[in-house]
């Protein structure tokens, strides 16, 4: 990263089908009591009524369905985890494999070829039970259509997923093991009895596309490209982080719809007459880079407003989701005709294919489009960034607690200069700040943030931060070291206060640098900075 010159001066039909398919199912859950495949015995009951026995009570009291994981939790040491409180948060989730789970599990094993093989595997077995506990008390109802809110005990991220089975609604954890039943309340927190263990992440993007055949043609072009590498993995926090980010991919299936069966095919559609396929110019490299979107995004993230989110190539993915009704590119082609009682519907966006989408990697998640995704440029949208693009911010997000940074030089994409060190302060139970979390600067200081690619246009910055507190700052704020707005009074507004910093021209699709100075020394706590179209 270049030294920015602020310190200088100091510092188709079937999409449709699927859709609503899918609000159906989901309705299902939420209106009806789930019919359990699994049977639920008169102690199971008692504890759904309402019991003060603890997650772990629970499970030693069970000598027919959960001896396994019994004596995972105990030769794991995690019994006594499970039976307090959570001190970092609201309880815990456990979702719980059944014997038979294990079962299967063993039979399906490269590693162990039997239990007692896996009970002796002590750091495994330590690994295995904490990937299978979150951090956090949640009922199914607050399970969100893509990665949790908290992570678990290993600290790492899951994922939900619908789909259908006969006439029910199934909830599969990581696309992979289904609930089978639900929501048994116990005084620390939750279980949710699943079908199948759970297995550790251990792939990222490329390493798990290379292993689906499904998947042949993208998977060659990410090698043919070179950017299969960006998959690596960096240093982070307290240890090495692979790159945040996220795929959308084609099937071979939907390239051979149009004509492509092979990765020769793609070359000869997006680079003819060129072979530098790992040049940044490349039509092919342009492509691909195109479905690589900066950030770990599940599909429950892409619910809201039509949104631009940053690829690796030169354009933004334009994303609008109502509700679960997600649509990419809206408006750059008609891919399919739907005629119903003389009444014509164009589907003129690439769709998901939502019940196998969300898969969890290292990097994040892989979802899966029914379309070919050509590059497009759509118009400007509102840009909101909350320092997740920096590996270590991310790491630190992700579970409650105040972090002092004191070397500038553990970060990516954020540089100071002028104090000792900075905080990082992500919160359980903060209302005030989005996501709960905030950067608080103290000090006579100078930082820049490097912001990610933004559409040419005209757009207000805005920062949101603490402005009614008498040691706060007088800051100046810059844009690739050019000032933009007057000076900001941060003891001027509201307790947490958003500030008009002041209108700018972007040009160029590319990186940016946000610079705040100090005029009069003093504290900036910061929860955002958003870029709007203007």
């Amino acid at each position: 990263m270049n030294n920015p010159g602020i310190f200088n001066k100091f510092y188709d039909t079937k999409a449709v089908n699927r859709v609503l398919n899918l609000f159906f199912f989901i309705s299902i859950i939420f209106l009806m009591a789930c019919e359990p495949k699994y049977t639920i015995t008169p102690f199971y009951e008692g504890i759904i009524k309402g019991s003060s026995e603890s997650i772990s009570e629970f499970i030693e009291a069970d000598e027919v369905d959960f001896n396994r994981f019994r004596e995972l939790l105990e030769k794991g040491n995690l019994n006594s985890t499970l039976k307090a409180y959570n001190p970092h948060g609201d309880n815990y989730t456990l979702f719980l494999p059944t014997d038979e789970a294990f079962n299967r599990f063993i039979s399906n094993s490269e590693m162990y070829d039997s239990f007692q093989d896996l009970l002796e595997d002590e750091d495994y077995v330590k690994l295995l039970v904490k990937y299978h506990v979150v951090n956090m008390a949640l009922r199914t109802n607050d399970f969100p259509f893509g990665a949790l809110p908290d992570t678990t005990l290993s600290g790492e991220l899951l994922t939900i997923s619908f789909s259908n089975n006969q006439d029910s609604a199934i909830q599969k954890v990581n696309n992979y093991a289904a609930i089978i039943t639900p929501d048994i309340k116990l005084s620390n927190g939750f279980i949710h009895v699943i079908d199948e263990v759970l297995k550790p992440v251990v792939f990222n993007h490329y390493e798990w596309l290379e292993r689906n055949s499904n998947y042949s043609i993208f998977t060659s072009a990410l090698e043919t490209t070179g950017l299969k590498d960006t998959f690596n993995i960096q240093k982070g926090l307290t240890k090495s982080l692979y790159t945040a980010n996220s795929l959308l991919v084609e099937s071979d299936e939907v390239f051979h719809i149009k004509g492509i069966f092979t990765i020769d095919d793609l070359i000869n559609k997006y680079s003819p007459n060129r072979q530098d396929y790992n040049s940044y110019s490349n039509g092919l490299f342009q492509f691909v880079a195109y479905h690589i979107m900066e950030g770990k995004l599940f599909l429950n993230n892409f619910e809201g407003l039509n949104t631009n989110y940053n690829s690796y190539g030169s354009l933004p993915i334009s994303i609008n989701g109502n509700g679960l009704d997600i649509k990419i590119n809206s408006g750059v082609e008609n891919f399919d005709t739907l005629i119903s009682n003389n009444d014509t519907t164009f589907i003129n966006y690439i769709g998901l294919f939502y019940d196998i989408s969300n898969v969890i990697t290292k990097n994040g998640a892989i979802h899966f489009i029914q379309n070919i995704m050509e590059p497009y440029k759509p118009s400007p949208k509102a840009q909101l960034f909350q320092f997740y693009e920096d590996p270590t911010i991310m790491k630190a997000s992700l579970q409650p607690n105040t972090y002092k940074f004191d070397d500038p030089e553990v970060f990516e994409k954020l540089k100071w200069v002028g104090i000792k060190e900075i905080k990082y302060v992500k919160s359980a139970s903060q209302t005030d700040f989005t996501n709960d979390d905030y950067l608080e600067i103290d000090g006579e200081f100078a930082l820049t943030y490097e912001i990610p690619k933004i559409l040419p246009g005209r757009y207000i910055i805005q920062i949101r931060a603490n402005g009614n507190y008498y040691n706060n700052a007088f800051i100046m704020v810059f844009l690739d070291n050019i000032q933009v707005g007057g000076n900001i009074d941060l003891t001027s507004g509201s307790n947490y206060h958003t500030f008009d910093i002041g209108l700018i021209n972007i040009s160029n699709y590319e990186i940016h640098h946000l610079g705040i100075r100090t005029l009069i020394p003093g504290r900036l706590t910061w929860d955002y900075v958003t870029f709007y179209p203007f």
